[in-house]
């Protein structure tokens, strides 16, 4: 039997999806492995081979410590568990505790233990995973897969018209204006396309849809139905990346879409164009991206979309 570890992912839904790809390939060798992560418990049963559990709280990380052999922690400041974990594990199993960060920046190199996992914020998170796993760790099977299985008796991509419109996320500064989302719904339905907002019900305007779940499983239920995703940078992305399902995205800068944009499918960053001034100080591109995206531009990043998926 091989090394039993525990991999401590964030606890976001997009994070999570890209993070499992580790633990995914730690158990493709032959190890034991649990995964902690908070979102994606309520899914055990569409990742059959990959334990997930609810985060302990920080007086646990003596016993934690005691109950494996390797731990890969993602890093998170606001997390006094992770905090913790480093702080004792690094001091009592510095080779066996791994943490791994997850930033956008060329500036990574400067945090203390970036050596452990080498992080290239010019590539996905997943690869980056897969990677680590095979420069790092020198395992000799490799995947980039997070092990996501649906359900079988689900059919991939039943709705062959349906496009899922996902407007929000988990800040503001993040969402593409509600009246191009709008435009954008309404320019797809009259392409012959079935668009559908995941959205309180207010974005019911105009004859469109919206649609809200219960939970995260009959989300992903729809989501792998249905045959495309657009939306702002968010974890639905990944969760229909990671189901097959083609996505565009919609971000402010290409630095953040290299490392966060969906990755396991195909998938198609708009951003605004690079020869707007992003000058330090001023910030023209970040601060004003939603208007440099225009309907029209989101619409061809959409016809390229399909015209790959389809070939």
């Amino acid at each position: 039997m091989g090394p039993k570890a525990a991999v401590f992912c964030h606890n976001g839904l997009g994070d999570g999806i890209v993070s499992l790809v580790l633990p995914n390939n730690l158990q493709l060798n032959g190890w034991t492995v649990d995964t902690y992560q908070n979102t994606l418990v309520d899914m055990q049963s569409w990742f059959p081979q990959l334990p997930l559990l609810k985060y302990p709280e920080p007086e646990a990380v003596h016993n934690i410590l005691s109950n494996y052999d390797w731990f890969f922690v993602f890093q998170n400041d606001t997390s006094p568990f992770v905090q913790k974990l480093i702080q004792e594990g690094k001091r009592r199993f510095p080779e066996q505790v791994k943490v791994i960060y997850i930033y956008p920046s060329k500036h990574i190199v400067n945090e203390p233990y970036y050596s452990d996992a080498q992080i290239d914020p010019s590539l996905p998170v997943a690869e980056n995973m897969r990677l680590f796993c095979e420069k790092l760790l020198h395992l000799p099977k490799i995947t980039k897969s997070n092990g996501m299985l649906p359900p079988a008796e689900l059919v991939y991509k039943k709705h062959t018209k349906r496009i899922v419109i996902h407007p929000t996320s988990s800040r503001e500064g993040k969402n593409w204006p509600r009246d191009k989302y709008v435009k954008l719904a309404l320019h797809l339905r009259n392409q012959g396309y079935e668009p559908m907002f995941i959205a309180d019900p207010d974005w019911s305007v105009q004859g469109l849809e919206s649609k809200l779940f219960p939970d995260l499983e009959k989300l992903a239920t729809y989501l792998y139905e249905s045959s495309y995703l657009i939306g702002n940078d968010s974890g639905l992305g990944h969760l229909a990346s990671s189901l097959g399902i083609p996505t565009l995205t919609l971000s402010r800068r290409k630095t953040l879409a290299n490392l966060w944009a969906p990755s396991f499918h195909a998938n198609i960053v708009v951003t605004p164009s690079s020869w707007i001034p992003n000058i330090r100080g001023f910030r023209l591109r970040d601060r004003h991206w939603k208007k440099f995206i225009s309907v029209n531009k989101v619409c061809r990043g959409f016809q390229k979309l399909a015209k790959i998926s389809q070939s």
